[in-house]
């Protein structure tokens, strides 16, 4: 007999206990998923509210990181979490990432005991949610949800009366909870109100006493933090996580595992109460609150399982079946690798930040005054640039009427800089859709810094304005994708030396930077000197940015294509294309399908260049009407 099958009983029954070689491999499944993870921007806000609280030794009360909400009341939902990621930062990136993915190992290792009958199927079933739980595997303080439910669920899970042990370590995970990240602790205090529910309405007097100190130990757990009960109040105040969309919409892990989970719940209602609820209510929160889709796959897991156990027999536990899982487990860990860390992973936010160069500029030059900033840079900004922003993540803060105008800012960047008075911007430089034309084409702003990463342009009639002076404006825009302005300047004898004097300035300036040394290379190429182009060229393909941005990749492969080298140059465009679709770049992806359609041409095959130019138009009307839709 199988081993946790007993006479009269089903397997998923049994009591928890361990399966530790399952148990390690999920663990460093897992493990890997969260060390090779997305990013969070939101993290930047969080180690530096953790060096207010611990500077001040209380929590903030008013907003005093940005000057346009400069004295509106603020505070943190999530203080522990806030103070453990600073000590954490001190030592590195590589500290928070790791403590982060220990956290998520043990989250979904805890679950792996619930169905004894069949653990393989367990780890299974457990992995398939990790890695559909990708988006939620940041370093945010969401990352602590995913254990403390694990651990309530561990601890509520059991059919055995309920001790007053249980009852106590209730109200230490709540309080916890409630402290780590208040916003999402009212789960606690719901799955501890379903146990206590059940509880009274099915046991004796002793255990009723028992089943009302439950709820009551996790409500005082809840309100134990310094905001109370009030903290839970953030729970819809807006949970976001990453997009399952630029994969699929439909046809994705977390889609399979939704529908797999409803139908566990209606099989498992009864002999699965506590799961399946749990699960219930966390699927039907997933649909107004996104941020919550990761915890409804750690749910899910448990009860998935069991549901399969009361269809097919137990797994019994050989080497041969572990292997098996084992090369499973890797596969799937292959397509994450694939299918998100690679376009995504490295893109930005903790751990990949964008705007050093941008800062270390800033800082070089004393450049003062009010800055301009864009809501993604902004955390990062707050973080490490001791400077006030104009706008970072906290949406709930600065109200939806101004965040809509800071989204869109390429297109109200006029009206904004009127109302605030800028004298320097930070943006990201993403180059294709070019969004910050409006700045390199207004003549009281030019460009003072550019890097792979970002821009810093300053206001000529503003704090800084006398580090750019008056002079004319330079002929070189880094925020193109294409270096094909420089045609006109290298044309002309006159210009061609202010171009070169900038492109080199430039090098100095950002010397990590590929796009510089690409477009010094196609220079180099147009004046006939490809000796010393392909020196460049050499350069920028072995640094690593190429390896992550598709921007870059495109880059390298026109001014392969610009040499001759058309062959080379196709699978970069094609690679390129594909990271820029995985990450939901549109206008980037239509770019390319252009030049590739190109290329097919000149290859004579008219049929497949046509279907790419078809497809770059469908793709810039799907960009535009996005852009009209963000714009209402």
């Amino acid at each position: 007999m199988d081993r946790g099958v007993r006479a009269g009983r089903h397997p998923h029954e049994d009591p928890h206990h361990p399966h530790w070689p399952l148990a390690g491999l999920l663990f460093g499944f897992v493990l890997l998923l969260g060390l090779f993870s997305v990013h969070d921007s939101s993290t930047w806000l969080h180690i530096r509210t953790g060096a207010e609280i611990l500077a001040r030794r209380a929590l903030p009360a008013a907003d005093s990181f940005s000057y346009t909400a400069a004295g509106r009341p603020w505070t943190t939902d999530s203080w522990l979490a806030d103070v453990i990621f600073q000590h954490l930062d001190r030592s590195g990136a590589w500290a928070l990432i790791a403590f982060k993915s220990v956290v998520l190992a043990a989250a979904f290792a805890l679950l792996l005991p619930i169905n004894a009958g069949s653990p393989i199927a367990a780890a299974a079933v457990l992995g398939v949610g990790a890695a559909a739980a990708w988006p939620g595997l940041a370093e945010t303080p969401g990352c602590f949800d995913f254990l403390l439910l694990a651990l309530l669920i561990r601890v509520l899970r059991p059919k055995r009366a309920l001790s007053w042990a249980a009852v106590v370590q209730v109200g230490i995970i709540e309080l916890l909870w409630s402290n780590l990240d208040g916003s999402t602790a009212a789960i606690g205090l719901w799955l501890a109100g379903l146990k206590a529910l059940k509880t009274v309405a099915a046991a004796g007097r002793k255990d009723r006493r028992r089943g009302l100190a439950l709820a009551g130990a996790a409500l005082a757990g809840l309100a134990l933090n310094p905001r109370g009960p009030a903290a839970a109040a953030g729970l819809f105040a807006g949970t976001a996580a990453a997009s399952w969309a630029p994969f699929s919409p439909v046809l994705n892990l977390y889609n399979v595992l939704a529908l797999a989970g409803a139908a566990s719940c209606w099989i498992c209602l009864q002999s699965e109460f506590l799961l399946a609820m749990t699960a219930a209510g966390l699927l039907a929160l997933s649909i107004v609150l996104p941020g919550l889709r990761p915890l409804y796959a750690l749910a899910a897991g448990p009860l998935i399982s069991v549901a399969l156990g009361h269809f097919a027999a137990p797994w019994k536990e050989t080497p041969v079946r572990v292997a098996r899982l084992a090369a499973g487990l890797a596969v799937l860990f292959a397509l994450h690798w694939r299918l998100t860390y690679a376009p995504l992973g490295r893109g930005g936010g903790y751990g990949a930040p964008r705007l050093d160069g941008a800062l270390t500029f800033l800082r070089a030059n004393a450049v003062g005054g009010r800055m301009f900033n864009e809501p993604g840079a902004g955390d990062e900004l707050v973080a490490r640039g001791a400077r006030p922003v104009f706008v970072d993540g906290r949406a709930e803060l600065y109200g939806p009427p101004f965040m809509k105008d800071a989204r869109r800012w390429p297109a109200a960047f006029r009206s904004l800089a009127e109302a605030y008075r800028f004298d320097y911007a930070v943006v990201f430089n993403r180059r294709a859709g070019r969004s910050a034309r409006l700045l390199a084409d207004d003549p009281d702003w030019r460009l003072a810094y550019a890097d792979d990463g970002a821009l810093v342009y300053l206001r000529r009639s503003g704090a800084a304005g006398w580090l750019v002076g008056g002079g004319p404006r330079r002929p070189l825009d880094p925020n193109r994708l294409w270096p094909e302005e420089l045609d006109a300047e290298l044309s002309d004898r006159v210009r061609r030396g202010a171009a070169l004097r900038q492109l080199d300035r430039w090098i100095v300036q950002a010397p990590e930077s590929c796009q510089a040394l690409l477009w010094k290379a196609y220079a180099l190429d147009r004046m006939n000197l490809p000796l010393q182009a392909e020196r460049l060229v050499g350069l920028a393909s072995a640094r690593g940015a190429l390896g992550r941005d598709p921007e870059l990749q495109a880059l390298l492969a026109f001014v392969l294509e610009r040499r001759g080298r058309a062959a080379a140059a196709r699978p970069l465009y094609e690679q390129a294309a594909r990271r820029a679709r995985r990450a939901g770049g549109r206008v980037l992806e239509a770019e390319i399908d252009l030049r590739l359609a190109r290329l097919r041409r000149q290859d004579g095959d008219g049929r497949r260049a046509a279907a790419l130019e078809s497809r770059a138009q469908e793709l810039f009307a799907q960009a535009a009407a996005l852009d009209r839709e963000e714009a209402r």
